[in-house]
C-alpha cells in the first residue's frame, strides 16, 4: 500500500466553496464563509478544511470537536461563562463539542480547522482497555519507535516528498 501524502501551503489559494451560516444565528453585519476541504478520513469521523469568513457576528453551536490555527486575520469570542477571547494569525483554538459561543469578526478570519466527531464511551472504552493492554505489554513503545523514526527519516532523493 503507497502512503498517501498532501500538503497545502497557507499562502496557496484552495478552491473555496460556500459554507453559509443560517441566517438565524447571524447577529450582526452579514458575514460570508467558504470552505475548502483538505483530508476526511476513512471512516468520516474526522475531516481537515480551511475556512474563510468576511466581517459580521453570529452564534456558533459545536456540535463536534474542532481544534484550529488561524492563519490570516482574527476574531473575538464571547462565551456563556462571560469570558471573552481574541484570535489572531498564529493563536489555535480548540472546541470542545457542545460548546456554544459567539464569533464577532471585524473585517475576515481565514483558519485551518481540524473536526473529529465524538466516540460514544461504549465505543471508546474497549478501545482504551485494548490501549492499555498494549502499553502494559510493551508492544506501544515498539509501535512509537516505528513512527518516530519514519517521521524523522529524510526522504530518499529517488523518491518524491509527495505522493
Amino acid at each position: 500500500m503507497t502512503a498517501k501524502i498532501f500538503i497545502a501551503k497557507a499562502g496557496e489559494e484552495a478552491t473555496y466553496k460556500p459554507a453559509p451560516i443560517s441566517p438565524e444565528h447571524v447577529l450582526a453585519g452579514d458575514p460570508v464563509a467558504r470552505n475548502s476541504v483538505l483530508f476526511l478520513s476513512h471512516d468520516k469521523l474526522q475531516i481537515t478544511l480551511f475556512w474563510h469568513c468576511t466581517a459580521g457576528s453570529f452564534r456558533w453551536f459545536y456540535d463536534e470537536d474542532e481544534i484550529c490555527q488561524i492563519i490570516e486575520g482574527g476574531m473575538t469570542l464571547h462565551f456563556d461563562d462571560g469570558s471573552t477571547r481574541v484570535c489572531g494569525p498564529g493563536d489555535t483554538v480548540y472546541f470542545q463539542a457542545g460548546t456554544t459561543c459567539v464569533w464577532v469578526i471585524p473585517n475576515e478570519v481565514r483558519k485551518v480547522a481540524f473536526f473529529r466527531e465524538p466516540t460514544p464511551w461504549f465505543f471508546a472504552l474497549p478501545v482504551r482497555v485494548l490501549r492499555k493492554l498494549v502499553d502494559k505489554s510493551g508492544l506501544r513503545r515498539f509501535q512509537k519507535t516505528r513512527r518516530t523514526a519514519a517521521v524523522t527519516a529524510p526522504p530518499s532523493p529517488a523518491q518524491p516528498a509527495v505522493v
